[in-house]
């Protein structure tokens, strides 16, 4: 079939280059315009990288008007895909292509609708997720399954490694419904509505580390928030992002956010319940380090305490 693939950040460049490699053809590449990078230049997209390496067309719009529509439309495409596109797309833009538009979403839907569903499965510690193949609709995320994989949640996973596992197992999902939909033996599950769960965009508020929760609590936020936009405390008053930790046990009496261990044994900060072994961490102005090198650096001690 013809595919116009959309999408934007390296999730969606993982999906692409798994569909690049089928015997679907691609007739054209959609993504965001290049934005501001760190290096205050502009800089494409993982999507737009990978399509000129791969010497496809590619599209760029701020927002698909007229002239974008017109663009589409003259690529004749079968189907239309969707992978971390970043834009809703108007009913227009549902009914370019024969077939419609599919999506390849990063929960178990009706679970997780909305913009960081990765993100908030981690936080709220579930123990499995994954990914969902729909048929995109008007309304955000509510589409017909065609298929939904499930992936499991080990305590090393952090927001990029779910997002990984979830590329591959989308892609190869992806293309099961793609070869079905070609033979015309696609079938559909409705989305329950009344177990339908939403989830906003992270919030800079959202990635402060507060001390009283529980261990497990605040080790989901932080793994949840890594590698962006990273869980934030501070040392001394001045910025110091987490983004690895271990929830252990603790019966030291101490203030919450106090450092209750810093040797090369452990950098254990006091919680509301338990400790939080510090595994990975960057203080503003100086480099991610391990909590040992971090140590070393003397930048840090007993009886300290965190988010003050």
């Amino acid at each position: 079939m013809k595919i116009v693939f959309l999408g934007t950040p390296k999730f969606g460049a993982d999906v692409l280059e798994i569909l690049a490699k089928s015997h679907h053809e691609i007739v054209g590449v959609v993504c965001q315009p290049d934005r501001i990078g760190n290096r205050k230049k502009l800089e494409a997209c993982a999507v737009k990288k990978l399509a000129q390496q791969l010497n496809l067309p590619v599209f760029q719009f701020e927002k698909v008007s007229r002239d974008g529509v017109d663009q589409l439309k003259a690529l004749n495409a079968d189907v239309f895909v969707t992978a971390a596109y970043g834009q809703i797309l108007s009913q227009e833009v549902l009914d370019i292509a024969r077939y419609g538009v599919y999506n390849v979403h990063g929960s178990l839907l009706p679970k997780y609708r909305g913009a960081a569903p990765v993100q908030f499965a981690l936080i709220n510690g579930e123990q499995n997720t994954g990914v969902t193949i729909m048929k995109t609709a008007l309304s955000m995320d509510s589409g017909d399954i065609a298929d939904q994989v499930v992936v499991e949640i080990e305590e090393s996973d952090n927001s990029q490694t779910i997002l990984d596992k979830l590329a591959v197992a989308g892609a190869n999902a992806l293309l099961d419904v793609l070869n079905k939909l070609q033979n015309n033996t696609l079938v559909f599950t409705v989305q329950d509505e009344e177990k339908a769960t939403f989830c906003s965009k992270i919030t800079t508020e959202m990635s402060k580390i507060d001390w009283n929760k529980s261990n497990v609590e605040i080790f989901n936020l932080i793994r949840g928030l890594n590698p962006n936009p990273v869980a934030i405390t501070t040392l001394d008053g001045a910025n110091f992002k987490i983004y690895d930790s271990r929830p252990v046990y603790c019966d030291v009496e101490a203030q919450n956010g106090e450092v209750i261990e810093c040797s090369k044994a452990s950098l254990t900060i006091k919680c509301g319940k338990g400790a939080l072994k510090l595994l990975t961490v960057q203080l503003s102005g100086g480099k991610m380090l391990g909590y040992k090198d971090f140590i070393n650096g003397r930048k840090i001690k007993t009886g300290d305490i965190l988010g003050k």
